[in-house]
């Protein structure tokens, strides 16, 4: 029996691989799941087209209201800033600065979201 068993497992173990878990995402009602990186994508375009309402004023690859979310992760990126950091209003704009203040009511929004809710954001502004 032993033997049937380890001979379908290693028979089947290489055809399906699942990707792997990265984060464990906790739900506003307190549920928890891991979440591979299509997930984290998948739920930081939900928060970016949604509760994180950053479509109202950036979009992908122009500017709209604020810079493009291109410009803004290569801006932070080349000066080594923390964009998590920003985010959660721990650190100062570095991509036109001057327009922070049409900002900041989206900061109590983001400030609220947990670490899996942001890595996904950034994850999903990353991958634009």
């Amino acid at each position: 029996m032993l033997f049937l068993a380890t001979t379908l497992f290693v028979a089947c173990g290489g055809k399906e691989q699942k990707e792997q878990p990265e984060a464990v995402y906790e739900s506003e009602r307190g549920e928890t799941a891991e979440l591979s990186m299509s997930e984290k994508l998948k739920l930081g375009e939900k928060i970016f087209t949604g509760k994180g309402n950053c479509t109202t004023c950036h979009m992908a690859d122009k500017k709209l209201i604020g810079p493009s979310m291109q410009d803004i992760v290569k801006g932070y990126d080349a000066n080594g800033a923390d964009l998590d950091a920003f985010l959660r209003g721990k650190a100062d704009a570095i991509i036109e600065p001057a327009q922070f203040p049409m900002m900041e009511a989206n900061l109590t929004i983001t400030k609220k979201l947990s670490a899996v809710e942001m890595e996904s954001l950034i994850a999903y502004m990353r991958s634009l």
